[in-house]
């Protein structure tokens, strides 16, 4: 329906209190930004903040660091200290170095089984098994069969301890003398023994001891990461640090209020007032709408100040749609599902729309799950009836449908003209709002051309006959196409002759004029597309009826599963048949779309 009106405001502070004013506009959501050299011109004298940023570098080393030694790392943690660059890269020199003794001397992969195991062995203390003079310490995983097998030894030269225990494994640590460590080696050799090098430092405890400090500076440099980042968008003038973006206008406020308690100055201007700076779209619509947000987006945002489409877009989407899906009882289903999850995404907000519209139009065809016959009743109770209001797969109905299909979309083309040059005359575009295929001349041409066929039709005189009929709504309008550029830079008051030379231009209008008369009979040809998918329908429900009949007894199942398989098939091949005629035969003659999307500053 709308698009929401929007602010450019400047907040302006000191140095000093810069990143705070950054971070607080960060956090608060309500700003997209506009880069500092959109802002900086000749004519101010502005500056760029031109200020490295050291922190992302440290940011993701610590991460690095804090992986390798399974540290968990609290995301948009609050550091309980400043640090300087110095105190930062000694501390990655610290943990590097610490833990450094423990990663080069484990250059295999552990498992879980074997991390198991060392938690066991570390009971011992890895620094007091280092320090033993006298004593050979080994520690491995043994295949559970050869562990059986030690008792033959008598356990003369060595002892030893089971750490851990899977079916297929014995994980143990044995203890010899360095006169028996050779022999004793030996025969853990022949019965398969996988050792595993024992750490000189516990990790475990060791990570325990610096979590708190990984933590703490982890979180100081995310924030300063933050606060960098953010640089690019602020530019210095005389001294004062300006951050500029865009917010909505109901906003200003809330805004304003972030930053109450810092000396932040704040100047809000007009979008237009900003010509240089692209103004962000937020889109508003009503609950009906608001799911077909989604397909404009698609498609492409329209500018600031421009025609939000998606309104128009919601009706005709949902009719095109019921019309061709037209089945009371698989609607319900439709609407049922849609409603149900609309919360999980506007995919099923526009499901459960649609589903209204088949609803109506199956109601009108008379058809209820494939049963063509079950409305009859009522058809003949409220619109006095034979049979049905309307059968669709009655042969005599065919050519009235596909007419029907052609007059809807030649409706809809005319409506479409009407609007793009509702949207010309605000651009002040008068040269499209007059000459173009979609301006005034356009609107001519192809009502005529309507009014002409309906009105033999019902009156039987064919006033397309009539030279002055012809002269002004066939002929004036061929020749404004052709002239579209001279007569679009007359009114605009630009020079007239073409870039190309008259008979450059001449040659090449002649043939765009050929292809705009060929596209007002291949988009009116196209919504037959209409018509043919309400026989497709129907004719796919005639299959799933006639199955039912021939499988007896499994006829209700067969047509369970034969509806399912329908909407699904169907109602997949219709949705992307009308947005076709959406983007391609309604978007195409009165939307360019351009716009930009509304992406506040937020933390990560």
């Amino acid at each position: 329906m709308a698009i929401v009106p929007m602010k450019f405001v400047s907040a302006c502070t000191d140095r000093e209190h810069l990143d705070e004013m950054l971070l607080r506009a960060r956090s608060c959501g309500l700003l997209h930004p506009v880069s500092a050299s959109e802002i900086v011109t000749e004519d101010n004298d502005g500056k760029l903040l031109n200020e490295d940023n050291p922190y992302s570098g440290y940011r993701q080393t610590i991460r690095n660091l804090a992986h390798s030694i399974g540290c968990d790392l609290k995301e948009k943690g609050t550091p309980s200290k400043t640090y300087t660059k110095e105190e930062i890269e000694a501390f990655i020199s610290e943990i590097t170095e610490k833990f450094g003794i423990t990663t080069d001397s484990n250059e295999v992969l552990l498992t879980p089984d074997d991390e198991a195991a060392l938690k066991e062995l570390s009971k011992c203390g890895f620094e007091r098994i280092h320090a033993c003079r006298y004593l050979n310490f080994g520690f491995g995983r043994l295949p559970a069969d050869s562990f059986k097998k030690l008792s033959m030894y008598g356990q003369e030269y060595f002892v030893h301890h089971r750490c851990h225990a899977t079916d297929q494994y014995i994980w143990m640590v044995y203890v010899t003398s360095d006169s028996y460590a050779q022999k004793v080696k030996k025969i853990f050799q022949e019965l398969y023994f996988e050792p595993i090098d024992i750490p000189s430092v516990d990790v475990h405890r060791l990570m325990e001891d610096y979590r708190d400090r990984i933590n703490d500076v982890y979180a100081y440099c995310d924030r300063e990461d933050e606060i960098c980042s953010m640089y690019p968008d602020v530019a210095v003038l005389e001294d004062k640090m300006i951050l500029s973006g865009f917010i909505q206008a109901d906003e200003a406020d809330a805004f304003k209020n972030v930053f109450a308690d810092l000396p932040v100055d704040f100047r809000f201007k007009e979008p237009s007032e900003m010509p240089q700076c692209k103004c962000p779209t937020v889109l508003k619509n009503n609950w009906f709408a608001r799911p077909f947000e989604l397909f404009v987006e698609m498609y492409s945002l329209p500018q600031y100040g421009d025609f939000d489409p998606t309104f128009f877009m919601a009706l005709t989407y949902c009719l095109l749609f019921g019309i061709m899906f037209g089945d009371m009882g698989q609607g319900l289903v439709l609407m049922a599902i849609g409603f149900a999850f609309e919360k999980k995404g506007k995919l099923f907000g526009i499901i459960g729309r649609v589903g209204i519209t088949s609803t109506v139009f199956g109601f009108l065809f008379g058809s209820l799950f494939g049963y063509e016959d079950a409305l009859n009743p009522i058809h003949q109770k409220l619109f006095h009836v034979r049979e049905k209001l309307f059968d669709v797969m009655a042969n005599s109905n065919t050519m009235f449908l596909l007419i029907g299909a052609i007059a809807i979309g030649a409706v809809l083309i005319m409506i479409t003209q009407l609007i793009n040059i509702t949207n010309n005359m605000k651009k002040k575009k008068y040269g499209e709002v007059l000459f173009s295929q979609n301006g005034v001349a356009g609107l001519v041409f192809y009502g005529s051309i309507m009014f002409a066929v309906v009105y033999d039709k019902l009156v039987g005189v064919n006033i397309a006959k009539n030279p002055l009929y012809i002269a002004i709504c066939f002929v004036l309008p061929v020749l404004c196409f052709i002239m579209k550029e001279p007569f679009s830079n007359a009114v605009e008051h630009r020079t007239v002759k073409p870039k190309e030379g008259w008979g450059g231009y001449v040659t090449q209008s002649i043939f765009e004029m050929i292809e705009i008369l060929l596209s007002f009979v291949t988009n009116s040809m196209s919504y037959l597309r209409v018509g043919g998918f309400v026989l497709s329908h129907a004719g796919m429900m005639l299959v799933v009826m006639t199955l039912v009949k021939m499988t007896g007894g499994a006829g209700p199942v067969v047509l369970i599963i034969g509806n399912a398989f329908v909407m699904i098939l169907e109602g997949l091949i219709v949705g992307i048949q009308t947005l076709r005629l959406e983007y391609y035969e309604m978007f195409s003659r009165y939307y360019t779309g351009g716009g930009v999307r509304f992406k506040a500053l937020q933390a990560d």
